[in-house]
């Protein structure tokens, strides 16, 4: 059994209860579909056989797909169903930061769903061009802004961003993310006024769209919650905090350890034990 084999008796075995483990795996094909390789194997167990696809894996129940390529052509909808759904998540923790940007990206993506014709496409570009402006109204007085002396237009996206990106980054990541603040904009409102605009070049401005504002929403976050924490010895970002009860001191103790080093903090009391 080759390595491909074994991972994909490991997963149907973590996935299967443990008196239906499984007894063969084969490999029956593998299909190129838009750049992606999908192995399919024929996986049986002791009282089930599966169809198990790959990119990403996934198992279907043979007696629901008697035909591997029905369960391919199933897989690869699926696949595609949940990559558009994901299109319209986000971090929880940096939601929070860009959510009202994100409120008006979720409208062009359902835009861009409900689109047939350039003037639709068209307006891909409108809605991504004001979830941009929508994002850095709803920051220009954030405390990390700070005081400007010429203050942009409130709706001028490149003058806030570019504040924004003088005030969260430096060195080469700054000059990438004016990079994208610039290029980004231009590519919204390009496509608002190209009327020969077609799903692929709308699709294009989404994507930048997305990563401009899920950009922020990273920069953003660790302006406010700081860098991590590093080990004084050995420098790893795996720190953890341990806790504990000093009984005799009658207290909550805590200590920071690295995971790679060991290292470890000493122990400081956090707040006063109450028994009931």
């Amino acid at each position: 059994m080759g390595p491909a084999e074994r991972a994909v008796r490991d997963y149907v075995n973590l996935e299967s209860p443990q008196e239906d483990q499984v007894t063969l795996v084969q490999k029956v094909q593998s299909k190129r579909i838009q750049g992606r390789v999908h192995d399919v194997f024929d996986v049986h167990c002791t009282e089930t056989r599966w169809w198990v696809i790959t990119e990403p894996m996934n198992l279907y129940l043979q007696n629901d797909f008697p035909n591997a390529q029905q369960a391919l052509i199933f897989h690869i909808g699926l696949g595609d169903f949940l990559a558009e759904r994901s299109r319209m998540e986000i971090d929880g923790e940096h939601e929070k930061h860009i959510s009202a940007a994100w409120r008006r990206f979720r409208d062009a993506l359902e835009t861009m769903n409900s689109a047939s014709e350039s003037e639709d496409f068209q307006s891909v570009g409108i809605k991504c061009r004001d979830s941009l402006i929508a994002l850095v109204k709803a920051h220009q007085a954030d405390p990390w802004v700070g005081e400007v002396a010429e203050p942009p237009k409130v709706a001028d996206f490149k003058g806030w961003a570019n504040i924004f990106a003088d005030r969260l980054t430096e060195d080469r990541l700054r000059s990438y993310v004016k990079a994208l603040v610039d290029r980004t904009w231009d590519l919204t409102v390009w496509l608002q006024h190209y009327s020969n605009a077609t799903p692929m070049e709308a699709d294009l401005v989404l994507e930048a769209t997305s990563h401009l504002i899920t950009t922020f929403g990273k920069l953003i976050h660790r302006q406010e919650m700081g860098s991590p924490s590093r080990c004084p010895r050995c420098e790893s970002y795996r720190l953890h905090n341990e806790l504990k009860h000093d009984v005799d001191a009658n207290t909550y103790q805590e200590s920071d350890v690295c995971a790679g080093c060991g290292w470890r903090s000493d122990w400081v009391a956090v707040h006063e034990f109450i028994s009931e």
